[in-house]
């Protein structure tokens, strides 16, 4: 039979051995990069101003950008302000009950837009720039995003683990072969 002292040490124990755990957790979480960078390219056969329409103006990402996500992903979509160009916004719920925002910051035609993209109110921001290079006959774009994950340590985990930046990065590649086929085929 176990005595009421040895039944304190042992939760004693138990309750080192779990904040032991926790804080080896949190502290391998702390050395996991909290910043992220994603890079990809696409060379289009179109010239600059038969891209940049797609990048600036927000409804046009969904000829492209959007166009393989899973039908009806985007709960709610609203657009504010301008279609184009700085001040516009695409902001839409998920289905988990996240919220996202997609802000043209600036714009300068036919060679860069600079996004901010914000998801659950301003837990994670990111910041995209498009850069169009001319490129022979064509355009060589540039997606270029960069963000940080702060202090949330389980994020970080789970970015770590499901190599976050390589995902994106197909992700974004295949979404760059759309605005390839999109501006090609207006151009």
């Amino acid at each position: 039979m176990i005595n009421v002292v040895d039944l304190k040490r042992m939760i004693r124990y138990f309750s080192l051995g779990v904040l032991s755990v926790l804080l080896l957790f949190a502290g391998g979480a702390m050395l996991l990069p909290s910043e992220y960078n994603v890079k990809e390219h696409v060379y289009i056969n179109a010239p600059r101003s038969a891209v940049f329409p797609y990048i600036e103006n927000l409804r046009k990402w969904n000829d492209w950008a959007f166009k393989l996500e899973e039908e009806g992903s985007r709960l709610s979509p609203e657009y504010h302000g301008p279609d184009e160009g700085a001040g516009a916004m695409h902001t839409w719920m998920s289905y988990d009950g996240s919220s996202a925002e997609l802000r043209v910051l600036e714009s300068e035609p036919y060679d860069k837009v600079h996004l901010q993209m914000s998801t659950n109110e301003g837990t994670f921001i990111s910041e995209m720039i498009f850069t169009l290079e001319k490129s022979g006959e064509g355009t060589l774009v540039t997606w270029n995003e960069k963000g940080d994950f702060g202090f949330q340590l389980v994020t970080r985990v789970i970015a770590f683990v499901a190599d976050y930046e390589t995902k994106v990065g197909e992700q974004y590649k295949a979404a760059l072969e759309e605005l390839k086929k999109a501006s090609e085929s207006n151009s």
